[in-house]
């Protein structure tokens, strides 16, 4: 029988402060996000907060007036969608450094858990040490 390898407490507390570390900048980069776009004629901008939230709308020039009311409501809505679609990227892009390796974050925001779940479980078990040993008695240690 052999010994299971030792463990190094001051290590693991060290690592896991490190990861706290890292959680908590990412989380203060999350709420620091903006998203910005502007129309392909440069008329309407948008800035929405990380959480998608107009916090500045411009509308540049005198053009605008001059457009029918569902036009210009077209380009206010294009344009606002277009700088959520920019936070949600930044936000994706700050998160993506916390994931374990090899597991991406969709943009989209489609997230297939089981599928995620299931793939840093192959990850870890691939590089894990083989301990398929069995108890001093014999017995069978999964049940």
């Amino acid at each position: 029988m052999s010994n299971p390898p030792e463990y190094d407490m001051g290590q693991a507390i060290a690592e896991l402060r490190a990861e706290q570390a890292r959680i908590q900048a990412a989380g203060e980069h999350m709420a620091s996000v903006t998203g910005s776009a502007s129309s392909a004629d440069r008329m309407v901008s948008a800035t929405v907060d990380s959480q998608g939230r107009l916090v500045e709308l411009k509308l540049t020039g005198t053009r605008y007036r001059r457009l029918a009311p569902a036009e210009l409501c077209t380009r206010i809505v294009a344009t606002v969608r277009a700088a959520q679609e920019n936070a949600a990227r930044e936000a994706a892009t700050a998160l993506s450094g916390l994931l374990p390796p090899g597991l991406g974050l969709p943009v989209d925001g489609d997230f297939d858990l089981d599928a995620m779940f299931d793939a840093a479980v192959s990850a870890a078990m691939a590089s894990a040490p083989d301990t398929n040993e069995t108890s001093p008695e014999g017995a069978d240690l999964d049940g």
